[in-house]
Order: structure tokens, then sequence, then C-alpha cells
């Protein structure tokens, strides 16, 4: 099985939060991150017509034909952590509209309730390989 590639935004504080604590569950180190302003988000969105400033969210890519965006994404990630992770995915069965409504909100307030740092931080030493930037 081909890696989760997860496109985050690198200088968001609690983007950043979020991908560290990812490399740390992903006990069988199937994800692999990259910044929305990397060469590999860049070719990948102009391959599928994506305006990533409009889209404004995260994407989760299985580098086969599948990939998603919101809240689906949060969920792809999920399902390929497994294990008890897989609990949080109920939260997939109310309609598309609420569960992206919620993401939208957390995502066009990040830098306000978060914060923003000027450039992607170096990710640690231990999950270097992780990270395709």
């Amino acid at each position: 099985m081909k890696h989760l590639i997860v496109f985050y935004d690198g200088p968001c504080v609690f983007c950043n939060f979020w991908v560290k604590k990812l490399c740390k569950w992903d006990y069988k180190d199937q994800l692999r991150f990259s910044s929305l302003d990397s060469k590999h988000a860049i070719e990948f969105a102009h391959l599928r017509e994506i305006n990533l400033i409009e889209l404004n969210s995260i994407i989760a890519w299985d580098q086969d034909q599948s990939y998603a965006y919101e809240a689906q994404a949060v969920f792809m990630i999920l399902n390929r952590l497994g294990g008890l992770w897989k609990f949080f995915l109920i939260v997939e069965l109310l309609p598309n509209f609420i569960t992206n409504f919620i993401y939208r909100i957390i995502a066009n307030n990040r830098y306000t309730l978060f914060g923003r740092n000027n450039n992607c931080p170096m990710p640690d030493s231990a999950y270097m390989h992780k990270f395709l930037n």
C-alpha cells in the first residue's frame, strides 16, 4: 500500500501542531507530509486543476485516484491510521455539509485563533523521512 500524502498549510501553527501529532500516532509509517506551497502540492493541484488558494484546506491523497479535502481528508487520515482512531469515524455518518461546515469554521479562523509562522518550521529529526519537501 502506498503512503497517504497529506498536503497542509506549512506556516499555520494549528496545522503544524496536528502534523506533529500525526507523526507520533503513525505507528505503521503510512503518512507522508508536504506543505501546500511545495512543488509536490503545486504539481498535484495543477494536474487536477485545483486552486489551492481558493480551496483553503488540507488534502489527503492515496497516490492512486483518490484524494479528499476538508472533513473528508480528516476521515481519510483517521481511516489510514486505523486502530482506535477508526472510532472517530462515527462523525463521518453526519452529512458532508455539516462536517465541512465545521471544518471551514476552523480553517477560516486558524490564523486568528492559533497564529501563523513566518515560514514552515522544520520537522523533528526523528520524522524527517515523513516529509517530502
